[in-house]
């Protein structure tokens, strides 16, 4: 799913070009659209394939995003912060290593019972900043999630931390808000979660490492900001700060 900025950005062509050319493949059935609600201004199409249209280039059905607009705006919001990186990361401090979506989530194996789990993140951002790998997965779908389950998804990211695979680094948790209020409310859950019964079986150190891995970021009101402006909040500090600023401190916090 991708806006029209973000195509334009993909495809290095004029506006109007690529405009004219959704426009024709939408009335062909083989794109949906969807205009969301924005408090202000003019929000821009989204645009994923019709299931006619997936077909037609052989990839899997399409999600019914037409159905949720929170989640087909927090998708949105994971397209500008993977262009944003790619862009203008090298300039802002970050060098794109690797970036996937996991519309399951990571699984990871819980030691106490062997049992494999999954922590319910949307995508795995692979950067390096300062010279050093850091892995992070992405956590979009905060729109109106309430905070009980925000307590539960990190829980469940103290408990994998320290055993997920495959991963060149124990990795960080970074959270998109969509407004400054939803920030907040996952930085206040983050500080909640020892005292829940998610933590029961958590070592208390673990899970103290595991929130300074945390980090929230304000998607309203400039998305394309992600990754060059002050909009982002670890969890263990008051001051906003840049993304890259943001990797480095949560990732050193873990140690």
């Amino acid at each position: 799913m991708l806006t029209t900025g973000q195509l334009v950005l993909l495809t290095g062509l004029p506006e109007r070009t690529v405009q004219h050319r959704l426009s024709r493949l939408s009335r062909a059935g083989l794109l949906n659209r969807h205009r969301p609600q924005v408090p202000l201004g003019t929000a821009p199409f989204h645009y994923w394939l019709t299931t006619f249209g997936a077909a037609a280039i052989g990839v899997g059905a399409p999600e019914p995003w037409g159905g949720d607009p929170a989640g087909l705006r927090a998708i949105a919001a994971l397209s500008e912060l993977w262009l944003g990186v790619r862009d203008v990361g090298p300039e802002a401090g970050l060098h794109l290593e690797g970036w996937r979506r996991s519309p399951s989530g990571v699984p990871w194996r819980d030691p106490r019972t062997g049992s494999v789990r999954a922590v319910p993140v949307e995508a795995e951002l692979r950067v390096t900043v300062g010279g050093e790998l850091v892995s992070a997965l992405v956590l979009a779908r905060m729109e109106r999630v309430l905070s009980a389950r925000l307590v539960a998804i990190l829980g469940r990211f103290a408990n994998a931390v320290t055993t997920l695979p495959d991963m060149p680094s124990r990795p960080v948790l970074l959270v998109l808000a969509r407004t400054g209020h939803v920030a907040d409310l996952v930085c206040s859950a983050c500080h909640e979660v020892a005292g829940t019964p998610v933590a029961r079986h958590l070592d208390l150190a673990a899970l103290q490492a595991a929130i300074r891995r945390v980090a929230v970021g304000e998607v309203d009101p400039r998305p394309a900001g992600l990754v060059t402006e002050r909009v982002w909040h670890p969890v263990t500090r008051n001051q906003a700060c840049r993304l890259a600023e943001a990797l480095a401190v949560t990732a050193e916090g873990g140690r």
